[in-house]
């Protein structure tokens, strides 16, 4: 049974989020075709807005966090270069390990982490102030106007963090391969040529926007789930953090599995 102050709760609530989740990815979808097409437009404030709460504020930590992975690889590698008989293939074990898994999930968590749960905070925010009722009153689709311009900026800063982060931890990489154990800019190239196809890292690359394309709307859902009570908004951040990660581990398991 549903309380009266909080929707998409009781038995039936996790059926009706999926279904409110699915019906909104598709809408936004359909609203960028549309806005491609010329027959719709983009609200650009809300939009800068995100890109700057998506982009910006995570850009230092994921620097940070893609220089410690470096410096991490960078370590492992030089024991491995100097203690092992086949470095080459356990330094690329290593690599894909770091750069083409831990990677593309550690940027999913954080845009989770700051746009995702300030997502579902906004909505919560509208549902719990009427907000949400007053848009529909005038004729606006509330999961347009906060979804929309969210996920399309956490679409486009997860793909440009997963480019950054790969160029920041191989960057790193190889300055303490290169310092530690005179290993070149060439043989590491080749080596890694050797055992990474596009394939690999086209999908480091594709992770990162599919997770955000899996966040988006459940922080969106977990919003409205609010209701009336305000003390839904707690639990609508709370939700989305950790609905994100698992999120994105069970999509991050169904890739390798299906694909990789």
């Amino acid at each position: 049974m549903h309380h009266p102050d909080r929707p998409l709760t009781g038995p039936a609530g996790v059926l009706e989020r999926l279904g409110l989740g699915a019906i909104a990815l598709a809408d936004c979808l359909w609203l960028y075709l549309r806005i491609l097409g010329g027959r719709a437009r983009l609200d650009l404030p809300a939009f800068a807005a995100a890109l700057r709460q998506s982009g910006l504020s995570v850009l230092p930590a994921l620097t940070l966090v893609s220089v410690v992975l470096g410096l991490i690889l960078g370590r492992q590698g030089e024991q491995l270069l100097a203690g092992f008989a086949l470095p080459d293939a356990l330094l690329i074990s290593l690599t894909y390990a770091i750069a083409l898994e831990l990677l593309p999930v550690l940027i999913g968590i954080l845009v989770a982490g700051r746009a995702g749960v300030a997502l579902a905070v906004r909505q919560a925010g509208l549902a719990v102030s009427g907000e949400l009722d007053g848009l529909l009153v005038n004729g606006i689709d509330p999961i347009r106007y906060t979804l929309a311009p969210t996920l399309l900026a956490m679409l486009l800063m997860s793909a440009a963090f997963a480019v950054w982060s790969l160029l920041v931890t191989g960057l790193t990489t190889w300055a303490w391969l290169w310092a530690s154990a005179a290993l070149g800019p060439a043989r590491l190239v080749e080596t890694l040529a050797h055992a990474i196809g596009p394939a690999d890292l086209v999908g480091a690359l594709v992770k990162p926007p599919l997770f955000a394309l899996l966040v988006a709307p459940l922080a969106c859902v977990n919003g409205i789930a609010a209701g009336r009570d305000p003390r839904g908004i707690a639990r609508a951040a709370t939700a989305t953090m950790l609905g994100a990660i698992g999120l994105i581990l069970v999509a991050d398991l169904l890739y390798l599995l299906l694909i990789g």
